[in-house]
């Protein structure tokens, strides 16, 4: 099995196809062993056969759920949904997400927090339109109940009457 096998120098390969599948960095990889990023790299390449990891990117994430990036840090700070793993370098938060946390997002959007006219979901702000636009176009006959058509229909038969006298 590959992670049996040692590497030339001693390192352990579970060690670091371990790391990556956990969705370490190959940088992070590098430091823990004492080896080069492309050492790691060619580590991988070879073991495995590719470099990534099944996490997914924040980036990735937003293509894979079709919200922007903003949305996405909204529901992480809700705790809506967590990262895999999280790492810092420098002054940044790194985040990588599980294939699984597209799942959520759907879910979460499909039951709670969509806009009544045009299915995209609600901004934090918004109760139930996701702009103006959208509570404008719901008020339109087209979109009424019928019991809604008939009380609309009956004012504007009152209101003729009135006129007519």
């Amino acid at each position: 099995m590959l992670g049996d096998m040692k590497v030339k120098n001693g390192v352990d390969r579970s060690i670091i196809y371990g790391m990556r599948r956990s969705g370490a960095p190959m940088r992070e990889i590098a430091e823990k062993i004492g080896r080069s990023k492309e050492r790691v790299r060619q580590i991988l390449a070879r073991g495995l056969g590719a470099t990534n990891h099944e996490l997914l990117s924040t980036l990735r994430l937003c293509n894979l759920s079709g919200l922007p990036r903003n949305r996405i840090v909204e529901l992480y700070q809700d705790r809506t949904i967590t990262p895999a793993t999280k790492w810092s370098a420098g002054n940044r938060d790194y985040l990588l997400w599980s294939p699984e946390t597209v799942a959520q997002i759907s879910a979460y959007y499909q039951t709670l927090r969509l806009c009544r006219v045009c299915q995209y979901p609600l901004p934090k702000n918004r109760i139930l339109f996701c702009s103006d636009k959208c509570r404008q176009e719901r008020h339109k006959y087209k979109y009424m109940t019928p019991e809604e058509k008939q009380r609309v229909l009956a004012n504007i038969r009152r209101y003729r009457e009135r006129r007519k006298a």
